[in-house]
């Protein structure tokens, strides 16, 4: 695999096979491709077929059971975006949706047929945009901003952060803080050992359900494929010292719990789960951030990512000073039977701008 600072842990060979061999279907097929500038590897596209479509790995499953993951991308160097985003157009155009047509030397037979692309959850600076403007040569392309990642860049020292904070804000969280730690004995745990792994993920999952079902929800720890796939990678996350499974006590009692991961500098924040019953009310989820910021402050971790959240309005904004867009876009083939699937989408596009700018 190719290493580079800027990839996510949801680009990571863990993260990637442990999704497959979890989530992939028996009629499922892998379409990964390698780009090579003479014996140099250069980049890594990590797609697969599934019913007829190119996606990319940790993507497509049913949305029930979804893990959700982001910043998806073509794994390469930043420097070579722009080639490596053009030339894996033209490899793909080949071998996959004219490969009865060419005779290029590195195409391989496809095992199963391609009809469109999906690509999900990238960022405008992203190699995988200049792939899918690139691809805007042979297919309609669809595309929609699909929320708002969140990013703190943290400072040297924990009072450099506490500046950052909007001062309500700040007054808010400290009061909660020291009513937590004086009034209700406060802990805040991190479950760091393969031997307390089942304790920390237990409190995890009964917290995350117990939110989503006191709002009249099922929540996603009820489907068995969830629960498998993270109870896998997670044990390897742990094992590789990237695991952050938290929990904040008071009184004895989980009332919040937080799943991240530290990776290439950055910590991630993936789940949560809070007891919105628990009195007083400590706003345990700010406040369990708020710990955690802290903390990785300590460690000299660069940035703390709340990654994917709604584009207004957001709790996220409340501690972060980075904010960038995420999209998704569905390339289909420049045709004349696609192009009332693609005016249809360009006006619900429009339909769904302006109820967004009338809110």
């Amino acid at each position: 695999m190719i290493k580079q600072p800027h990839l996510s842990f949801f680009l990571d060979f863990t993260w990637l096979n442990t999704w497959w061999h979890t989530y992939a279907g028996e009629n499922d097929h892998l379409y990964i491709v390698l780009l090579f500038e003479g014996d140099s590897l250069r980049a890594i596209a990590p797609f697969y077929i599934k019913d007829h479509t190119l996606r990319l790995i940790g993507t497509g499953e049913a949305e029930q059971e979804e893990v959700a993951s982001e910043y998806l991308d073509i794994i390469c160097s930043p420097q070579h975006f722009d080639v490596v985003g053009t030339a894996l157009a033209d490899v793909i155009m080949d071998c996959l949706f004219r490969h009865h047509q060419t005779s290029a030397p590195y195409c391989q037979k496809p095992t199963t047929q391609a009809k469109d692309i999906v690509l999900n959850n990238y960022l405008e600076s992203s190699c995988l945009a200049r792939f899918a403007k690139s691809m805007g040569r042979f297919f309609f392309h669809i595309s929609r901003c699909v929320g708002t990642s969140y990013t703190c860049q943290l400072p040297a020292s924990q009072d450099e952060f506490h500046q950052q904070l909007s001062p309500s804000f700040k007054k808010k969280l400290k009061r909660h803080q020291n009513q937590w730690r004086r009034a209700n004995s406060g802990q805040w745990e991190r479950y760091r050992y393969l031997s307390e792994f089942d304790q920390g993920f237990a409190h995890l999952s009964r917290l995350h359900q117990l939110r989503w079902q006191s709002q009249g929800k099922q929540g996603v720890f009820s489907e068995p494929r969830f629960v498998d796939f993270h109870q896998q990678f997670m044990r390897q996350a742990l094992m590789n010292n990237w695991l952050e499974l938290w929990v904040l006590f008071a009184r004895g009692q989980a009332i919040s719990a937080i799943y991240a991961i530290t990776y290439n500098e950055t910590c991630y924040f993936y789940q949560s789960g809070l007891d919105t019953d628990f009195k007083p009310n400590l706003s345990p989820g700010f406040l369990s951030h708020f710990l955690l910021i802290e903390n990785c402050i300590e460690r000299q971790i660069k940035y703390y990512d709340f990654m994917k959240g709604a584009r207004e309005n957001s709790y996220k904004q409340s501690f972060t000073n980075i904010k960038r867009d995420l999209f998704e876009s569905r390339l289909v083939l420049k045709k004349a039977s696609n192009l009332g699937f693609v005016m249809n989408n360009k006006l619900k596009q429009a339909r769904d701008f302006l109820l967004w700018k009338n809110q």
